[in-house]
């Protein structure tokens, strides 16, 4: 992830926030707030589980201290929230918490002697004048107690961006955002628990699909993938950059508002000639305020005009991997599907085709990563959904070849386009950017046609928008997320000949002696340090992946004397660097209290400053996998 990548993701799920205001509408008043707390963030821990359930073991003390301040910034940024918000109006709640970001360079200078930043001052200033702008000069509305709760509340979340941009850079951010997540489904169950004790609340949950609809969408988008992607993002953006961006969300609030309207059967909100001058301000001052976000829309224009030179340099033999390994990946794709589609279907949320859902993010998204074998998964998918939901014939025929073209699509522009450099799924160019949405425009227009032609004629443009904003809003974030962060490994078309940058095979220690094995050790330093340093890698960065290695091998060699470790590195903007051993399950990371410190150092610091690090094993294949992204 690059700087580029993380402020598109920041404003990928500042959308997220701008329309969870429709889908909160829908919870009954008769609900406890802590019980809806409870719920979302009980299925948000579960989703976080899921995702990041390899890196459990690098849990410590300093981490789950650093969740538990963030949790309680957050709880407390909600109670004031719900103090202030019945005592004000609808819009003049929304400006003032808009306005947390002019907290953010007092409250860092204060209390973490951080200098600000002079030259972000006036898109200060501009963004404040489009919010007084927003709210028509209606100044009255400021002058009650309600006003004091929600400063509170702005103060409080700004003391939260600090925190998680001093935290994201020092502590692993998927530990952090599971620590925060489980210390606020704590915290609410402690309040609901009071609640019905002692004020006559129930621990009964309403049956409304209107709620679930509710709490799935505040769980998977807000408490889910909005904490995660915040967190990686965070490295890269400073709080200030970050709280300009989140400002953003009234904006999107009211243009939204006619298609949330549409949507939901609710009344729209008038957007008047002011608003639109109020949001021109507030999009001047976060440019203003971040240069480099200028000067990336500027040089776009460049990069499209030269974007057919780049045809001439694709690659021209491929590689091939295990056709078991990969089919697994089509039927958790088919899973996910079908678990998307059934939520949907039976919470009677969407009164449309039922080829429309949450689920058409998937298509783009697992045909960029894993090509025919995402494509695969997503048609078994959209065929089991269709028999467990009772779907018509045509109808899913239709999803089917509709999902199928988006996915083999999706994954043949980006290579035929070469969207990355080395054919990884990585948006750290415009040119990355520019090639996904393009596809993505035109394969959604054809499937729409496909679909209207086979099933009904009426659902054009319900497909069209469905597979273009869901493959656009969530596609692209997730694709960040597991290309670039992870780096998973992702499929490559055969006739593409990606190499490894290194490959290195360390032997045991029983074929020869142990100088031999270290010399084999010494020759894999060699070939890291001849890679890296061609691929202008810097030195430091250098020593610590050695340091790292050379650990690794003797605590591995050390348990298991006979294993053979087989190591590959691929370099970018991140290292990854994946090890396979066979024997009985080992993790080298489990780290003893006994052990001599300055023997695991570069263990110790990998467990805090890695973006990723996952060990897993296969007990058919008894394999152990190690990956590490640095």
């Amino acid at each position: 992830m690059n700087k580029l990548e993380a402020s598109v993701s920041l404003f990928i799920i500042t959308f997220f926030c701008s329309i969870q205001y429709a889908f909160i509408a829908g919870v009954p008043e008769s609900v406890s707030q802590f019980a809806y707390l409870t719920v979302t963030n009980a299925i948000g821990f579960i989703i976080m589980l899921l995702f990041f359930f390899g890196e459990l073991f690098r849990i410590d003390k300093k981490q789950v201290f650093q969740s538990f301040i963030l949790s309680l910034e957050l709880v407390a940024f909600n109670v004031f929230l719900v103090l202030g918000s019945s005592k004000v109006g609808a819009t003049v709640c929304s400006c003032l918490l808009s306005a947390y970001f002019a907290f953010v360079p007092p409250l860092g200078l204060i209390l973490f002697r951080e200098k600000p930043d002079w030259r972000t001052f006036p898109g200060i200033f501009l963004v404040l004048i489009g919010l007084f702008l927003m709210m028509d000069a209606d100044f009255k509305g400021l002058l009650n107690m309600g006003t004091l709760y929600l400063i509170l509340a702005d103060i409080a979340f700004a003391l939260y961006i600090l925190s998680m941009g001093r935290y994201s850079s020092t502590s692993n951010p998927s530990i952090i955002a599971m620590g925060q997540v489980f210390f606020s489904l704590l915290i609410s169950l402690g309040c609901w628990i009071v609640q019905v004790l002692f004020f006559g609340k129930t621990f009964a949950l309403p049956t409304e699909p209107s709620f679930w609809v509710c709490a799935i969408y505040i769980s998977f988008f807000i408490r889910g993938i909005y904490t995660i992607v915040q967190l990686y993002a965070m490295r890269y953006v400073s709080a200030l950059e970050t709280s300009l961006i989140f400002s953003t969300e009234i904006i999107m609030t009211m243009f939204m508002s006619p298609v949330l309207a549409l949507v939901f059967s609710t009344k729209a909100e008038e957007i008047t000639i002011g608003h639109i001058i109020a949001a021109g301000f507030m999009i001047a001052g976060v440019l203003a305020a971040d240069s480099s976000v200028q000067k990336a829309f500027s040089s776009v224009f460049t990069k499209m005009k030269n974007s057919l030179g780049f045809l001439s340099q694709l690659s021209l033999s491929g590689t091939k991997t295990s056709f078991m390994r990969w089919m697994r990946v089509s039927l958790m794709v088919a899973l996910v599907y079908v678990m998307l589609d059934f939520m949907v279907q039976k919470a009677g949320f969407l009164q449309y085709s039922s080829i429309v859902g949450l689920k058409n993010f998937l298509p783009p998204l697992v045909g960029v990563l894993w090509g025919l074998y995402g494509a695969l998964g997503t048609a078994i998918g959209s065929l089991l959904s269709s028999i467990i939901l009772g779907v018509a014939l045509s109808t899913a025929l239709a999803e089917i070849l509709c999902n199928f073209l988006i996915a083999s699509g999706m994954w043949l522009a980006w290579h035929v386009f070469n969207a990355s450099v080395g054919h990884t799924v990585t948006f750290k160019t415009w040119r990355s950017h520019l090639v996904y949405s393009l596809s993505l425009v035109l394969l959604s227009f054809l499937s729409a046609i496909i679909a209207s032609l086979i099933s009904d004629s009426s659902i054009f443009m319900q497909v069209f928008c469905s597979y273009l904003i869901l493959g656009l809003l969530l596609g692209v974030p997730l694709c960040i997320i597991f290309g670039s962060t992870l780096c998973v490994e992702n499929v490559i078309p055969v006739w593409y000949l990606v190499m490894p940058d290194l490959a290195c095979i360390i032997s045991g220690m029983n074929e020869k002696d142990a100088a031999d094995s270290d010399q084999t050790l010494a020759y894999c330093n060699e070939k890291i340090e001849e890679t890296a340093s061609y691929c202008g890698i810097p030195q430091r960065r250098i020593f610590e992946m050695e340091g790292c290695i050379e650990e690794l091998f003797l605590r591995v060699k050390k348990a298991l004397p006979d294993a053979v470790l087989y190591l590959v590195v691929k370099y970018g903007s991140s290292i990854s660097l994946r090890i396979t051993y066979s024997g009985e399950f080992y993790n080298p990371f489990r780290l003893e209290k006994d052990e001599d410190m300055l023997d695991i150092a570069s263990l110790k610091l990998l467990r805090h400053r890695a973006l990723r690090v996952s060990a897993y094993y296969k007990k058919r294949e008894h394999m152990t996998h190690i990956h590490i992204v640095i």
